[in-house]
C-alpha cells in the first residue's frame, strides 16, 4: 500500500482526473431512476403463495380492494347522491377504469314477466324525499347494504375495476387523476382513496419526496458536525465530496442494472452518506495529530497511511460484509439493498485512500496549533474517555456485573418483539392512505381482500346444489369472524335469482334442489344482461370463488385468523373430501412476509457474524481478536431486540436488517481500538499506558465517528414512513450502545488478555 500511496501524493492530478470522469459517466444515469413499492416485488415469483395468488387473479381477476369512500352526516341526502352520481361518472370516464359499481347503479334483481328482471339500483337520480326513501329501501334490503352503502348512512363506496394492462403501464397518471379528481370533489363529505394500487402510487410519491429531502438534509447536518469536531473547513468538504461521489457512482450503477428503488433501499443513500465518512474521519483526525506534533505535510500524510490504512480497510470490509450478508434474505428487495450498499461502503473506502490524500496533497494542510494535541488530552472528552479506562483496569469486576445486568434486561425484552408486514402501517396515523384505511375499515368492514377457493375438478361442478351449498358454509364461516366482512361468492347470486323467481319471497333465498334449475337461473341470468359473474366462477364452473373483506390486524391476530380458516377448510374438505379448497389473497402473501422476516432476521444475523469474525481475525492474523470484536457487537444486537419489545416496535422489512447494519458498522469502533491498541503496544507502550493513549486519540475518533453517524441516522426520523423513521431511531441506538460498548468492553477484554499473558509469561 506505501506505493500506492506514493503514486498517488506524486500523481494527484490524474487521481482527481478519473474520479470525475467515472462520477460524470455514473451521473448521467440519474435521471432514469425508477421506483417500485410493491408487496409482489418482495417475494420470489415462484414462491407458491404468490404463484397460488397468480393462478386466482389469471381465474377470476384481481384480487385487490379499490374503492373511493365518501364519508358524510348522511349519503342519502339529495347533494351527497348527485355527488356520488357525478364522481362514478367522471371516474367510470378516465382511461385505465373499465368499470365504477356505485350504490346507484349496482345490479338489483326483481321479478319480472321472463321471471327475472335485472337493472340498475335506480334508473333516476333520487332527489326527492319520495325517490331517496325508495333508493334506501331498495338498497339496504340488498346484498350491497353495508358495502356499497351503509343502513346508518354514513358512508358509501364506489368500487373501481381497473384495466390490468393501464395499470402495468400508466398506473401512476391513472392514480394522479384519481386522485384530481377526488380533491376536486372533496367537502363537506370526506372522500377517501383505498386500494393497492394507490397505497402504491402514494408510496412513490413519497419516496421521492423523502430522498429530495432528506439527502441533502443529512449532509448539512453531518457536516455541521463534522466542522464542529474537525474545527476545519477541509473537515467538512473532504469527506462530504468523497461520500457525495461514492453514492453517485452506487446509484448510478443500481440505475445501469435496472434495480428500481425500493421502500427499503430509499434509506440507502442516507446510510452511505452517514457511514461513508468515517473513514474520512479517522485519516483527518490522525493528519491533524501529525501536523500538531509538528510534522510536515507530506510527513503527516505518510505517518497517517501508514498507521490508518489496516483499520480503514478492515472497517470498510467488515461493514461491507454485514451489509453483503443480507444476500440471504428473502426478501428480493433487502438483497438488493444489502448488496448495492456493500459496494457503496468498498467505493468509499476506495475513494478515502485515493482521492483524500490527493485532495490532501493538492490543498492547503490546515492552521493546526501545536498545542491543540495537548488541550485535548486535558479536555473533558479526554477525561470522561481515561475514565472509562479506569473502569476496565481498575473496576473491572463491577464493570461486568453492570454489562452483565444490562445484558440480561434487554434480553428479556427482546422475548416481547412483534412482526409487521402491511405497508399501510408504515405510514403515521396522520398520513391520508393510514386515515382512510381506518375509515374503510370502521365503516366497511375490511380494506384487504381474502379469498377462498372452492375446486369441484370437472366442469360445471359449482352448479350442483350441494357444492353452491358449501360455498355458503364457506362464506357463513368466514363471517363468523370478527374482522371478516361481507363475505360472498356465486351462491349468493343464485340465492338472489332464485329469490326473485318466486316472487321476491324470503323464504326461496336458498338454493334450488337441482343442476337443472340452477343452470335455468344462470341461463335467465345472462340473458337479462346480468354481469359480474366471471369473478365468482371460472368459464367452465369447475371453480368457485368466495371474496370477504378483511380488516388490517397485527401479526399474531392475523396468522391466528389465517390458520384457523385453513384449519376448516383441510378438516371439511382436503381429507378424502372429492373438492379441493384453499385459502389465498393479500393477508396471506404479509403472513408468508411475516414469516420470512424472521428467517431474514436468523439468516442474515448468522452470516454477518460469522462473515465479519472471520475477516476481522484474518486481518488482524488472531483469532482471539476476531472473537474479541465481536463481543461488543453481541451486547448492541441484544440490545437492540430488547429496545424494539420494550417499544412494541415491530420486525418488519426494514427493521429486519438493523441487527446486521449493526454489525457491520459497529465493528469499526472494536476494529479502531483494537488497530490502535496494538500500535500502541508495539511502539513500546505497557497495557495500561497503551490503552490511555488508544482512548486519547482512536477514542476520541469514536465518539466523533459516532456522533456524525448518529445524528445522521436521526435526519430519518424526519421521514414520511414511520418504518423508516423507526429504522434511524433504532440505528442510531444502535450506534450508541456499539460505541460505548467499544470503549468500555474492548479495553476491559484487551486488558484481561494482557493479564493472561503476563501471568503465563
Amino acid at each position: 500500500m506505501q506505493r500506492w500511496f506514493k503514486l498517488v501524493m506524486d500523481h494527484p492530478w490524474v487521481v482527481m482526473g478519473v474520479v470525475v470522469l467515472i462520477t460524470i459517466g455514473a451521473a448521467t444515469f440519474l435521471p432514469r431512476i425508477t421506483f417500485d413499492a410493491s408487496i409482489d416485488a418482495m417475494i420470489p415469483e415462484d414462491d407458491p403463495v404468490l404463484v397460488e395468488l397468480m393462478e386466482i387473479v389469471e381465474d377470476f381477476g384481481t384480487q385487490d380492494l379499490f374503492l373511493v369512500a365518501v364519508q358524510g352526516d348522511d349519503v342519502f341526502s339529495p347533494a351527497t347522491l348527485r355527488k356520488i352520481h357525478d364522481l362514478a361518472s367522471e371516474l367510470e370516464a378516465l382511461p385505465g377504469v373499465v368499470e365504477v359499481q356505485s350504490p346507484l347503479n349496482a345490479q338489483k334483481v326483481e321479478s319480472g314477466f321472463f321471471g327475472i328482471e335485472i337493472a340498475p339500483m335506480t334508473l333516476d337520480l333520487p332527489q326527492t324525499p319520495e325517490e331517496i326513501e325508495e333508493f334506501r329501501n331498495d338498497i339496504l334490503s340488498s346484498p350491497y347494504a353495508g358495502r356499497l352503502i351503509t343502513p346508518d348512512g354514513r358512508g358509501a363506496a364506489l368500487f373501481l375495476e381497473l384495466d390490468g394492462p393501464a395499470l402495468l403501464t400508466e398506473r401512476n397518471d391513472l392514480m394522479g387523476q384519481i386522485e384530481a379528481v377526488v380533491q376536486r370533489y372533496t367537502g363537506p363529505e370526506k372522500i377517501h382513496v383505498v386500494g393497492d394500487a394507490y397505497i402504491l402510487y402514494f408510496t412513490e410519491q413519497i419516496m421521492k419526496q423523502d430522498l429530495v429531502k432528506l439527502v441533502p438534509f443529512v449532509a448539512v447536518i453531518i457536516g455541521v458536525v463534522l466542522y464542529w469536531t474537525l474545527r476545519s473547513f477541509l473537515g467538512i468538504v473532504i469527506p462530504l465530496l468523497t461520500v457525495g461521489i461514492s453514492v453517485t457512482w452506487t446509484v448510478g450503477l443500481m440505475i445501469w442494472r435496472g434495480i428500481p428503488v425500493s421502500i427499503i433501499s430509499m434509506v440507502m443513500p442516507v446510510i452511505l452518506v452517514t457511514i461513508g465518512i468515517a473513514s474520512s474521519i479517522h485519516i483527518l483526525n490522525k493528519y491533524q495529530e501529525g501536523l500538531a506534533r509538528g510534522l510536515a505535510k507530506r510527513e503527516a500524510l505518510e505517518e497517517t497511511f501508514a498507521a490508518i490504512t489496516a483499520p480503514v480497510v478492515m472497517a470498510a470490509l467488515t461493514t461491507a460484509a454485514g451489509f453483503a450478508s443480507l444476500i440471504t434474505a428473502f426478501v428480493h428487495p433487502i438483497r438488493e439493498f444489502g448488496v448495492l450498499t456493500a459496494v457503496g461502503v468498498m467505493l468509499a473506502m476506495g475513494l478515502s485512500l485515493s482521492l483524500v490524500p490527493a485532495l490532501l496533497v493538492l490543498v492547503k494542510e490546515p492552521e493546526v496549533r501545536q498545542g491543540k494535541e495537548k488541550a485535548q488530552k486535558d479536555g473533558p472528552l479526554t477525561r470522561i474517555l481515561h475514565t472509562f479506562v479506569h473502569w476496565a483496569v481498575h473496576r473491572p469486576r463491577l464493570l461486568v456485573l453492570i454489562v452483565t445486568a444490562i445484558f440480561v434486561v434487554f434480553a428479556l425484552g427482546a422475548t416481547l418483539i412483534t412482526l409487521e408486514s402491511n405497508i399501510v402501517n408504515y405510514f403515521g396515523n396522520s398520513s391520508p392512505v393510514k386515515q382512510a384505511t381506518m375509515v374503510i375499515e370502521e365503516v366497511f368492514g375490511g380494506s384487504m381482500q381474502i379469498s377462498v377457493v372452492l375446486d369441484t375438478g370437472e366442469a360445471d361442478g359449482i352448479k350442483d346444489p350441494a357444492v353452491l351449498e358449501e360455498l355458503v358454509v364457506i362464506q357463513d364461516h368466514l363471517n363468523s369472524f370478527d374482522t371478516i366482512n361481507h363475505a360472498t361468492s356465486i351462491a349468493d347470486v343464485i340465492r338472489e335469482l332464485n329469490q326473485a323467481l318466486w316472487d321476491g319471497d324470503p323464504e326461496f333465498y336458498a338454493i334450488p334442489d337441482s343442476n337443472e334449475a340452477v343452470a335455468q337461473l344462470l341461463l335467465l341470468f345472462s340473458l337479462q344482461g346480468g354481469s359480474g359473474i366471471d369473478s365468482l366462477v371460472t368459464y367452465d364452473y369447475s371453480r368457485a370463488l368466495v371474496t370477504a373483506q378483511m380488516k388490517t390486524l397485527d401479526a399474531e391476530q392475523m396468522a391466528q385468523v389465517i390458520s384457523q380458516v385453513e384449519q376448516f377448510l383441510a378438516q371439511r374438505y382436503n381429507s378424502g373430501s372429492a373438492l379441493k379448497s384453499y385459502l389465498s389473497g393479500t393477508p396471506k402473501v404479509m403472513q408468508r412476509l411475516m414469516n420470512r422476516y424472521v428467517q431474514t432476521q436468523i439468516s442474515s444475523l448468522i452470516s454477518s457474524s460469522v462473515m465479519v469474525g472471520i475477516i476481522v481475525s484474518a486481518l488482524m492474523k488472531s483469532v482471539s481478536l476476531g472473537l474479541l470484536s465481536m463481543v461488543p457487537l453481541i451486547f448492541t444486537v441484544v440490545v437492540n431486540f430488547g429496545i424494539m419489545g420494550f417499544a412494541g416496535l415491530p420486525l418488519d422489512a426494514v427493521t429486519s436488517m438493523i441487527s446486521s447494519v449493526s454489525i457491520g458498522i459497529g465493528i469499526d469502533y472494536a476494529i479502531h481500538y483494537i488497530s490502535r491498541y496494538r500500535w500502541e503496544a508495539a511502539n513500546g507502550h505497557d497495557p495500561a499506558t497503551a490503552l490511555r493513549q488508544t482512548s486519547t486519540s482512536a477514542g476520541r475518533a469514536i465518539i466523533y465517528n459516532a456522533l456524525a453517524l448518529v445524528v445522521g441516522f436521526l435526519v430519518l426520523v424526519f421521514s414520511h414512513f414511520r418504518a423508516i423513521a423507526v429504522f434511524g431511531l433504532l440505528i442510531s441506538a444502535a450506534m450508541i450502545v456499539s460505541s460505548l460498548a467499544a470503549l468500555l468492553v474492548v479495553p476491559l477484554l484487551l486488558n484481561h488478555c494482557a493479564k493472561r499473558q503476563l501471568r503465563k509469561g
